[in-house]
């Protein structure tokens, strides 16, 4: 009798020793789940892992691809924001998140977005995305902060933030070009005088930019650049240091 409760005390001890080091924590176990396509149980586990791990980017990669396969976009933006909130040093974390905010409306925070987006990746978001009539309506609704109940194009036009076309067509997805974006912003700005007359290579002083621009300029809505191409692409992040400015110099309600 002594003897079996010695070899039960063993097996015992072995038992717990095996469960010991068999051990996993939540991001492994996520990791396990994920690998299993238990999508939602991974997702659980990862979450866990994270209100103790804060600085683990790798968890809430894994956690957004969770959401993606789960379709669902309401956690895909939070887990995003949360890298965002990291100034994590990839693209497609901003790209994602800007299309998930514009495809949900969220003017306000695809504005604030932009605004803020770390320089290592500002040059390569610019480029991928293209200004067009309908986005700067869209960031004019983020910067003023506005309640849309309608189609921001719509709320623009009846605000006098941009202009109807003659023929009553709203051209939402005209590409804008730097001259479109000078005309556009300098309808928002009282038509002063520029106080600074500075020559340009591209843009003669007699061009019905010239006089916009150098107000735009005289306000710090826009940069001076000498060199200025008025038929290249207008900047979409230009266009939001502008609103900034515009909105904090009240020339936007």
């Amino acid at each position: 009798m002594p003897c079996r409760h010695h070899i039960w005390a063993v097996v015992v001890l072995l038992a717990s020793c095996a469960s010991l080091f068999d051990r996993k924590n939540d991001f492994e176990r996520g990791l396990n789940a994920y690998h299993n396509n238990q999508f939602r149980t991974a997702a659980r586990y990862f979450n866990a892992y994270h209100e103790g791990h804060p600085d683990s980017d790798s968890t809430l990669y894994y956690l957004y691809d969770c959401y993606k396969k789960l379709d669902d976009p309401v956690q895909q933006m939070t887990t995003l924001e949360k890298l965002a909130d990291r100034r994590v040093n990839d693209l497609n974390i901003y790209l994602n998140l800007f299309s998930l905010y514009q495809k949900f409306g969220r003017y306000v925070s695809q504005y604030q977005m932009l605004l803020n987006i770390p320089q290592s990746v500002s040059s390569a978001m610019d480029q991928r995305i293209i200004l067009s009539r309908r986005l700067l309506a869209e960031l004019i609704c983020g910067a003023t902060e506005q309640r849309i109940e309608t189609d921001p194009m719509v709320f623009c036009i009846s605000k006098n933030y941009l202009p109807l076309f003659p023929d009553g067509q709203l051209y939402e997805n005209d590409t804008l070009t730097i001259a479109n974006l000078i005309v556009l912003l300098d309808r928002l700005i009282e038509p002063l005088y520029p106080h600074n007359i500075m020559p340009m290579k591209n843009v003669s002083t007699r061009s019905y930019l010239y006089l916009p621009y150098m107000r735009l300029v005289d306000l710090g809505v826009m940069d001076f650049s000498p060199y200025l191409s008025p038929d290249e692409k207008a900047s979409v992040l230009a266009a939001v240091r502008a609103l900034k400015v515009l909105v904090t110099g009240d020339h936007l309600d």
